[in-house]
């Protein structure tokens, strides 16, 4: 267990969504390199899906970029499904560990960056495998260790340490992925992200106040840069009935 997997903790962050767009790169730096968001589109892609599922869709940023014919959110957050309907999308209220859909429903299922949140790791997996089709395909983008390593040394916090030694994250999802899937590949994305005044990194820092408690962004010397390390798991769940 972990303090981000905490359901009271969890339910508090997510009551609202302005820490969560805080946390977006995109909304506070300039950034450059291979990002996840082509990478994970790009896998969603080759399964040339008819219906995909968004399991934990936050406010829907990921499923709003999908060609897929249908495309259906899930999020257990109120305020998620309330941002993602507001966008036209089909969301609904459910956790991941109890998905309300029969057997067999979905081509592909995109999870990012949302496991580490869940504390029945298992139970949520078998849910995501049970979902899909023979032969279909789970994709979600997530965080390795070494992501914006420059920022956390010099804030002097590990945003990793609160996450507990067996939370999902790029480093061993793969491994949680090979209980449920037959394949397991790891895609790893690489750039940089520049913050061009202590004010906007502050904006970036606070997003996490509820998850890693309040941050000071350091003096100087700015821009400020950081390394982006994340990779996209692309798992496949068997052909056949085992």
């Amino acid at each position: 267990m972990s303090r981000f997997d905490d359901p009271e903790l969890v339910e508090r962050e997510y009551v609202a969504l302005d820490r969560l767009a805080s946390r977006r790169l995109d909304r506070s730096a300039w950034m450059r390199g291979l990002d996840d968001v082509f990478v994970l589109l790009g896998a969603i892609a080759e399964a040339r899906p008819r219906r995909v599922l968004d399991a934990g869709c936050g406010s829907g940023d990921w499923a709003s970029l999908l060609a897929a014919a249908e495309v259906v959110c899930v999020d257990q957050s109120d305020a998620a499904v309330e941002v993602a309907r507001r966008r036209g999308l089909d969301a609904r209220k459910a956790r991941l560990q109890e998905l309300p859909f029969p057997d067999g429903s979905f081509d592909v299922v995109m999870c990012n960056y949302v496991l580490y949140h869940v504390r029945e790791l298992d139970r949520a997996l078998s849910e995501l495998a049970r979902v899909l089709r023979l032969g279909g395909r789970f994709v979600g983008a997530y965080t390795l260790p070494e992501h914006l390593g420059e920022l956390w040394a010099a804030v002097r916090r590990d945003p990793s340490a609160g996450e507990g030694a067996d939370a999902f994250d790029g480093h061993n999802g793969a491994e949680y992925l090979a209980h449920h899937f037959v394949s397991v590949e790891r895609r790893d994305t690489t750039g940089e992200v520049s913050w061009e005044t202590r004010e906007t990194l502050q904006t970036y820092l606070d997003g996490y106040r509820e998850l890693l408690g309040p941050l000071e962004a350091p003096a100087g010397p700015y821009p400020f840069r950081a390394t982006r390390r994340n990779c996209v798991f692309v798992a496949v769940k068997a052909a056949v009935e085992t």
